[in-house]
C-alpha cells in the first residue's frame, strides 16, 4: 500500500512540474503574440557582433533599478494568471550592448507559497522603453526577443 501511495505522489509531482512549465510557456507566448518574423530581437537591434558587457548598476544612466523592476511588474503583473503564483523581480546587474545600457532583472515566482523558483531574466533598457527576455548564466548574457516597447 505504501508503494502505491509513493507512485501516486511521484505522478502528482511530475504532473505539477509539467503544468508549471506549460503555464510559464503559455504566459510568455501570450504576452508576445507578434509573428516571429516581425519581432525585433536584441541582435537585430544592435548588430550581430555587438558584445554584451557587464557594467556597474551605478553606471547606468537613465531610470533607476527600482523603476526597471516596476516596469517588469507592469509588463508581467503581480501574479501569474494560470497558477496564481506571485512574481518577484530583482536587479541582478547591468550590461551594455553597443551604445545602450540595460538593467538585468531576475524573474522568480513563489511556488505554492513555499519557495521561489527562477523563471528567466529580463533586460530593461536604461531609457525605460524596452524589455527583452533572456538568460544569464555566470558571465554569459543572452538577450532574446523584444517583449515590450513603449
Amino acid at each position: 500500500m505504501k508503494k502505491f501511495f509513493g507512485v501516486i505522489l511521484i505522478l502528482l509531482l511530475v504532473f505539477a512540474v509539467i503544468r508549471i512549465a506549460t503555464s510559464t510557456y503559455e504566459n510568455m507566448k501570450r504576452r508576445d503574440n507578434t509573428p516571429v518574423q516581425e519581432r525585433e530581437t536584441a541582435i537585430g537591434e544592435t548588430g550581430a557582433n555587438a558584445a554584451i558587457t557587464p557594467i556597474s548598476v551605478d553606471a547606468v544612466k537613465g531610470i533607476t533599478a527600482r523603476e526597471a523592476e516596476a516596469l517588469c511588474y507592469d509588463f508581467m503583473g503581480e501574479k501569474d494568471a494560470d497558477t496564481g503564483f506571485a512574481f518577484s523581480f530583482g536587479t541582478s546587474g547591468a550590461v551594455q550592448r553597443g551604445e545602450k545600457q540595460y538593467y538585468v532583472i531576475r524573474a522568480l515566482w513563489l511556488v505554492n507559497n513555499d519557495h521561489l523558483s527562477y523563471i528567466g531574466d529580463f533586460f530593461v533598457s536604461a531609457d525605460g522603453k524596452e524589455i527583452y527576455d533572456g538568460v544569464v548564466s555566470g558571465d554569459t548574457y543572452e538577450m532574446m526577443d523584444l517583449k515590450w516597447k513603449k
